[in-house]
């Protein structure tokens, strides 16, 4: 476990020695679809996590997983909807562990609106695979709210671990290559839109305080810079 993130209680799985109990179950992982090697875990309590370590396209698996942890954790902290994550070592190898969405389906068309009220968090945190290329990043939960479940893809990084170098930079263009790159559920994104996203969440001064959550000083002075350039747009 990192040092100064406290382990979630939702995932302790034995008080005397978490660890061990957590490779012997390694054999009984199923593999699911994505290009990370994301596989789901049974616990010993009957509970279900999705296992996550990084991809290795830019050969930095470990810094590609702890990133995607403080995209969900400050999504989270944003009020935007994401499974419940911890980050623990196995190994001395960080694995990102994400409750699994017991009853969430995938999301269609009647979704389109929910996803594009959330819009501004996704483009400020450049979340480049918001939908997926199945459409199975987001799932609609049996309460109707929706889940982002996968930001391997916000951030520095791309979905498969590549840096995204300068295209990760102070000014949010996200606006303009969701609608391309996703029409079928951002084309005519207006600026109505976008201002009444930005106040769903917050604003500048939320969406500055979440940045308490990013280890990582780049990242945080990154999307401070990006921040901004949102509060200019809307204002």
């Amino acid at each position: 476990m990192n040092a100064g993130w406290p382990m979630n209680p939702m995932f302790v799985l034995d008080n005397h020695d978490p660890i061990k109990i957590a490779w012997s179950l390694l054999k009984e992982e199923v593999r699911l679809r994505g290009s990370t090697g994301a596989s789901l875990r049974t616990l010993p309590d009957g509970r279900r996590v999705v296992v996550k370590r990084g991809g290795f396209g830019g050969g930095d698996p470990e810094g590609h997983i702890r990133n995607e942890y403080d995209m969900n954790r400050y999504l989270n902290a944003l009020g935007v909807g994401v499974p419940e994550a911890e980050m623990v070592d196995e190994g001395s190898r960080p694995t990102m562990l994400t409750q699994f969405e017991e009853g969430a389906v995938p999301i269609g068309p009647l979704d389109t609106a929910k996803l594009r009220q959330d819009v501004v968090p996704h483009a400020l945190i450049a979340n480049w695979d918001v939908v997926g290329m199945e459409d199975d990043n987001v799932l609609r939960r049996p309460d109707g709210s929706l889940s982002y479940v996968d930001v391997g893809g916000a951030g520095p990084y791309r979905a498969q671990g590549a840096r995204k170098g300068p295209d990760f930079g102070p000014t949010v263009n996200e606006f303009e290559t969701f609608p391309q790159h996703m029409p079928q559920y951002f084309a005519g994104l207006t600026d109505e839109e976008i201002g009444r996203s930005y106040d769903r969440y917050g604003g500048q001064d939320a969406m500055e305080a979440a940045l308490n959550h990013l280890r990582s000083r780049d990242t945080a002075d990154t999307l401070r810079q990006r921040i901004s350039d949102v509060a200019r747009r809307v204002a």
